[in-house]
């Protein structure tokens, strides 16, 4: 018999063993399943800025105002803002657009920098019902710039949900 470091009961040398692979696969279990269920990053404007006092090779003769955070490439998030369609069809359905941190920028004010500025994609399209209304829009981040007429986004976003703020 062998003494379970666990539960302190008399065990014997097969069940122990049992006893630990059922804990280690339960363990694994509960780290896939977290991993899968992760939250997705909630982000704010300021978090797409990146620290200035930190220098790095990919952001070395770059502006300041064009310089983003390589380290949110590819990540899931989400991030509240204000919808400037590039491209709806009759019904205001809008499937590209720039998403910005306040209300009016692009149409009634300059744009925003271009490391405050998401191109953003959503292929199933939005229904936009003001332009002043706020959203939340999860999806998958990149660093990639993109130019469009009204303005220049140093990020870009596959979205996957979007709804109101």
């Amino acid at each position: 018999m062998i003494q379970c470091n666990v539960c302190d009961a008399q065990r014997p040398p097969a069940m122990k063993r049992l006893f630990l692979m059922l804990n280690a696969f339960a363990g694994a279990t509960a780290l896939t399943v977290a991993f899968a269920n992760a939250e997705v990053a909630t982000l704010n404007w300021q978090d797409l800025l990146p620290d200035a006092r930190v220098k790095s090779p990919e952001n070395a003769d770059v502006p300041a105002w064009e310089r983003v955070r390589v380290d949110l490439d590819k990540k899931d998030i989400r991030i509240p803002g204000f919808i400037v369609p590039v491209e709806y069809d009759d019904q205001q359905v809008v499937t590209r657009f720039l998403l910005v941190p306040y209300f009016g920028a692009c149409i009634h004010e300059p744009p925003p920098a271009p490391n405050q500025t998401i191109y953003a994609e959503f292929e199933a399209g939005y229904k936009l019902e003001s332009l002043w209304s706020p959203v939340w829009i999860e999806g998958k981040i990149h660093t990639s710039r993109v130019e469009e007429d009204l303005a220049t986004a140093a990020y870009t976003l596959s979205a996957s949900k979007i709804e109101p703020y």
